[in-house]
């Protein structure tokens, strides 16, 4: 089985909206986006691609993995952080979604992301 992936920039993301990311996943391409998605833009992904579900699009699989380890960062550094995440407009981590007829379980750990297929 070939599997595609696909590279997409948070900021790609934002512009071109849910209509291109779920025209990837109908396309069966695993979706790698460059930041770690809010916990809000999961929830409308995960909303909309609901609506979408048939008999040829069964669903996604979706993970999302911070590359801070949150709880370790001092007072300081949790301030400067959110300053820059603010300017670069983007959390830093990345995103993986796949359609779940691919991808059957992502599981998830603080420092890594496993793709059950």
């Amino acid at each position: 089985m070939n599997v595609k992936f696909k590279l997409l920039a948070y900021e790609k993301f934002k512009k071109d909206g849910f209509e291109a990311l779920i025209h990837d996943l109908k396309e069966s391409k695993i979706v790698l986006i460059d930041a770690k998605l809010s916990s809000e833009q999961e929830a409308y992904v995960i909303e909309e691609t609901m609506k979408q579900i048939g008999d040829k699009f069964s669903g996604i699989e979706l993970a999302s993995l911070s590359l801070l380890n949150e709880e370790a960062l001092g007072g300081f550094e949790k301030f400067k952080n959110a300053i820059l995440e603010t300017i670069i407009g983007k959390k830093r981590g990345f995103t993986i979604i796949g359609p779940a007829k691919i991808v059957h379980k992502i599981k998830k750990n603080p420092e890594e992301l496993t793709l059950l297929m």
